[in-house]
């Protein structure tokens, strides 16, 4: 019934159905199926432009402009088709291709798909970027599972289309049957080996929903402090703080332990040691402690404390406890808290309560060995004085 109604309606436009016309306008329907569609995705750019401008989000108009190469491919793939059938050769070759244009049509709704998926993953992550400079701490959250759901979908998407592209081949879908028929020992085979790929992506999902790390964390793995720099299905990807990139397996990270320094708040605490002498006047090295810390803007003001912690045979360990908003602040704190606070020790009575060593005189032993070293001293100084005149000239 279809081909009848496409061959009266070529019949009425004075189509040929014999000839070399028939070849040429097959041959033409393609640029022309494509031009067509091409000016029907502009017509419709344009027109959505004009909705778009009145709403205040960028998202409308960048979901158009990636809308409009999967719309051409689809609308082509049907123009194509449509053109092509108006002449009786056409409906030959389009019944003939068929399996080849539902795969490009197939395509482009996959392609659609995955344009839509990492624009939605954009405004995810551009919202959770916005409140993270808020000062929201679940906006991490948020990027990690926009990133890994992103990442599930676009899976998913290839996984069906493939599925439905293969399902319009015959001869494809009657191997895979048949592999799958007779082949019961290599997927046996097969199966065994995909458990370690098929454990990562279940890692990485169990990461996604269970959030032990999230995309900005401060952490140390294999006592390396990094940052969560990407979280993937199989991996995740620490920024080390010289610049190195650790890979670390997502079933290791559930399998070990690790640290996490952002797991619920970025705020910490860290301690600067100095080692001085025991003449310290410890109440004067607080009151300086305690001067100098509100001048840095790196102390978040909410924890500061002087404390001696240890006591060894040369020197006393003073302890100075310090807070900042992040680890990253933490670090620079404390280096420039050490430098100020040697700085002062060394300047303090030009350095007297720097770390000495000191030696007392206190056994009669002692006493008695240095009564003993004169007399000998002069005994060795007396007879050397003796054989000086020997040896003179």
């Amino acid at each position: 019934m279809q081909n009848s109604n496409f061959e009266s309606l070529g019949a009425r436009l004075g189509i040929p159905g014999d000839g070399v016309w028939p070849w040429v306008i097959v041959a033409a329907s393609v640029p022309v199926g494509f031009g067509l569609a091409r000016i029907a995705a502009g017509v419709f750019r344009r027109g959505g432009s004009v909705v778009a401008r009145r709403t205040a989000t960028p998202w409308d108009e960048k979901t158009l402009d990636a809308a409009i190469g999967p719309v051409t491919l689809c609308l082509g793939v049907v123009l194509t088709a449509g053109l092509a059938k108006l002449t009786r050769i056409g409906q030959g070759l389009v019944t003939d291709l068929r399996s080849l244009l539902s795969a490009l049509f197939i395509g482009g709704v996959a392609w659609l798909l995955m344009r839509i998926v990492g624009i939605l993953t954009e405004v995810l992550d551009a919202r959770a970027v916005r409140h993270l400079k808020e000062g929201s701490e679940s906006s991490r959250g948020l990027r990690t599972q926009a990133r890994v759901l992103e990442r599930v979908a676009r899976v998913l998407i290839v996984i069906v289309a493939g599925a439905l592209v293969l399902m319009n081949f015959e001869a494809v879908r009657n191997v895979g049957v048949s592999l799958l028929a007779s082949a019961g020992i290599a997927g046996v085979v097969l199966g065994l080996a995909a458990q370690k790929p098929v454990g990562a992506i279940l890692s990485g999902l169990h990461i996604l929903f269970t959030r032990p790390i999230d995309l900005g964390d401060k952490v140390v793995v294999d006592g390396e402090f990094g940052t969560i720099e990407e979280i993937r299905l199989t991996h995740v990807v620490v920024k080390i703080w010289d610049e190195r990139r650790l890979i670390v397996p997502t079933a290791r990270l559930l399998d070990q332990s690790f640290q996490n320094w952002t797991k619920h708040g970025s705020e910490k605490l860290g301690t600067v040691e100095l080692y001085v002498d025991y003449r310290t006047p410890v109440d004067a090295l607080r009151r300086h402690f305690e001067s100098i810390l509100p001048s840095s803007e790196l102390w978040d003001k909410r924890v500061k404390a002087v404390q001696v912690t240890n006591v060894t045979e040369r020197t006393i360990e003073v302890r100075l406890l310090v807070s900042a908003r992040d680890p990253g602040q933490l670090f620079d704190l404390r280096c420039w808290l050490r430098e100020e606070m040697l700085r002062w020790v060394q300047e303090l009575e030009s350095g007297a309560y720097l770390p000495q060593e000191r030696l007392t005189r206190t056994s009669s032993v002692m006493e008695a060995a240095e009564g003993r070293a004169p007399a000998s001293g002069r005994t060795r100084r007396a007879g050397a004085g003796d054989r000086l005149p020997d040896a003179a000239p």
